[in-house]
């Protein structure tokens, strides 16, 4: 593959000057537009200058490109537009990319031997730091004691997070460092565990006490964001992503540093959109008018070029970036979830009774926000697993809904993971989005079945009652917090709804491998209300596009997880191209990234099929072309 990366990186060096080269013509696979309810072929899609130019047939195609229009053959492979991320942390990612990766480890003994191997590797002076392991999937079934983590050093600090990112510990040396004891309290919307019988600290954080210890780690270096930004961009367009997110900007002290970096250094080859901590938003907010007068015309208006390119540009991109939005915490992880009745079995170290999960983020806050931003270019998201989480929400943009009238806000509700019937019908009503975290449902979904009881059961993750209803609906990874980085992975999950134990989560909630496709493609462009030049395969709209080694809509279901993106291009132009030699792995997952368990079993790894090898071949020789 060196000859179709090295040409098309190669006009990614060259800028502007790159808007001169032929059109692209592409044919010889499905071509996939994601147009309409049912699934749409065309023969051929002409790209030129970072756009569609043409779908259609083939004859025509080849018309409007010109005689000097390059020519790609599929080789039997689907072009479909590029996936949208509805819900990551690609920002916060740049920081754990470089941290110690826990996720998949079975048991306390090979979480404290990673730390270990990660510590030796870690500079003097700097924090130990991991995140990944899931207390209900170890063997203790339990968080770490801040005593455990003791033993990888009893001197330098050390702070791990689960994988959904609403849990950790610390060690005592951290705790020593922020000068946290007995005596500190548990903060609105989170807490402490305390070692029985005292007031001591164990060691695990949850919510609000735990995000407030992520907030100390030292900033990053602008190495250090360098080399996690290129770590965290390459995974995304590995997995078929051309717009990436980060959904609650200011989980991190430096995050708005390593945004300016971002944005100066043009450090992204794929769009992001940002929606900002609703505790730090004003701030957030503030900046973002900052850099975008320094990168605009003095006037302050978005330039011209720039309103060319993006015709529905509202919220402006700076150099692959735009602030869209604020993003609320209702509850937390699904073992915080904010319920309306109590949970039907207590997670891991949890004996209150009746318990029912925590609010996070006070609702005053959400309804100022709602009546500061609505019926304007600032979007509201809510992070809100539990139903009463979702309730809050609802409740508050409804009432806004009828003070201020309805405009064209499309407020998300993110995770939606116990989300009732009569919430779905009131989500319509507001033309917003439900956002399902589905990657969740085969490695978590046993665990959430028996959590929340048979009464509730069909209220996890109904995509399939929302497409039957007409709500926009998509789904979103939630990495480095979810359980892989594939889309593809997250679409297999919501056809199949199979879990660990073999069972099938409410089979009624199953949908079509065309709606899951949907579902991170058009669905996710009008989310984000980027559906005029996203999403589809049409002409006028950007040429964002992923090449993939088979047709997710006409392979068996259960293989949906198995296919491969061979090619990733942002505006034409090859952003990730796949080696030959590569293995292929389930969901494209690496071992080291999550373990064993993290997905279905799947067969010894294996070469590309010959197939796929014909399709490289045939994309090596257009890229020679170039």
């Amino acid at each position: 593959m060196k000859a179709v990366t090295s040409g098309f990186l190669a006009s990614l060096m060259l800028g502007a000057s790159a808007f001169a080269a032929p059109a692209t013509v592409y044919s010889g696979g499905d071509i996939l537009t994601m147009q309409g309810p049912t699934p749409r072929y065309v023969e051929a899609l002409v790209e030129k200058d970072g756009r569609i130019l043409f779908v259609g047939k083939k004859s025509g195609a080849l018309r409007a490109a010109g005689k000097d229009a390059r020519k790609v053959d599929l080789a039997g492979a689907a072009l479909l537009p590029g996936f949208i991320d509805a819900h990551g942390h690609l920002v916060y990612a740049t920081h754990t990319m470089l941290d110690a990766d826990l996720a998949g480890v079975k048991d306390i003994p090979e979480l404290l031997a990673r730390l270990k191997a990660h510590a030796a590797e870690t500079p003097e002076g700097e924090r130990i730091v991991g995140m990944g392991y899931r207390a209900e999937q170890m063997a203790e079934k339990r968080h770490p004691t801040r005593a455990e983590l003791d033993t990888v050093s009893a001197t330098r600090p050390i702070t791990i997070s689960d994988g959904s990112g609403h849990h950790g510990v610390f060690n005592t040396a951290l705790m020593k460092e922020l000068k946290l004891g007995a005596g500190t309290p548990d903060p609105e919307g989170g807490f402490f565990d305390r070692i029985q019988g005292s007031r001591e600290l164990e060691g695990h954080a949850a919510e609000t006490a735990w995000m407030a210890i992520l907030a100390t780690r030292k900033p990053l270096t602008d190495a250090q964001t360098r080399k996690g930004v290129q770590r965290a961009s390459q995974l995304w367009v590995e997995n078929g992503m051309t717009t990436a997110s980060e959904l609650g900007l200011g989980l991190s002290g430096d995050d708005i540093p390593i945004v300016t970096t971002i944005i100066n250094e043009k450090l992204l080859p794929i769009d992001l959109v940002i929606f900002a901590k609703a505790s730090a938003s004003e701030r957030i907010i503030d900046s973002a008018y900052q850099i975008q007068k320094s990168h605009t015309n003095p006037n302050g208006e978005t330039s011209a070029d720039l309103l060319a390119v993006r015709p529905d540009l509202d919220k402006r991109y700076i150099n692959r970036v735009r602030l869209a939005g604020i993003k609320f915490w209702m509850d937390g992880s699904v073992d915080t979830a904010f319920l309306s009745r109590p949970f039907a079995k207590n997670p891991p170290g949890v004996t209150t009774p009746d318990y029912r999960g925590m609010r996070v983020d006070p609702q005053d806050q959400l309804v100022a926000a709602l009546d500061k931003y609505w019926k304007s270019n600032r979007q509201i998201a809510a992070h809100a697993i539990g139903d009463e989480a979702i309730e809050q929400l609802l409740v508050a943009a409804e009432a806004t809904a009828r003070d201020k009238g309805m405009g064209d806000d499309r407020p998300i509700v993110q995770h939606a993971q116990f989300l009732r019937p009569d919430q779905l019908q009131r989500v319509k009503a507001l033309n917003g989005t439900v956002s399902f975290t589905a990657a969740g449902i085969y490695p978590m979904g046993d665990y959430i079945r028996d959590l929340i009881g048979p009464e509730r059961v069909s209220w996890v993750g109904p995509a399939n009652s929302a497409e039957r209803l007409g709500v926009n609906w998509t789904i979103n990874t939630d990495w480095p917090a979810g359980v892989s980085p594939s889309l593809l992975y997250a679409a297999w999950n919501v056809v199949n709804r199979q879990t660990r134990s073999g069972a099938v989560l409410v089979p009624e909630e199953r949908v079509s491998a065309y709606a899951a496709m949907r579902a991170i493609t058009i669905n996710g462009a009008y989310q984000y209300r980027e559906e005029k030049t996203k999403g589809t395969l049409e002409a006028g709209k950007l040429a964002d596009l992923v090449i993939l080694s088979a047709n997710p809509v006409k392979v068996d279901p259960a293989a949906i997880k198995d296919i491969q993106v061979l090619q990733t291009l942002k505006e034409g132009r090859v952003v990730y191209a796949r080696p030959a030699s590569a293995p292929v792995k389930t969901a494209q997952i690496p071992a080291s990234v999550h373990g064993e368990d993290a997905h279905p079993p799947a067969g010894p790894e294996r070469e590309l099929s010959e197939r796929d090898r014909r399709t490289l071949a045939a994309l090596v020789e257009a890229g020679a072309q170039d």
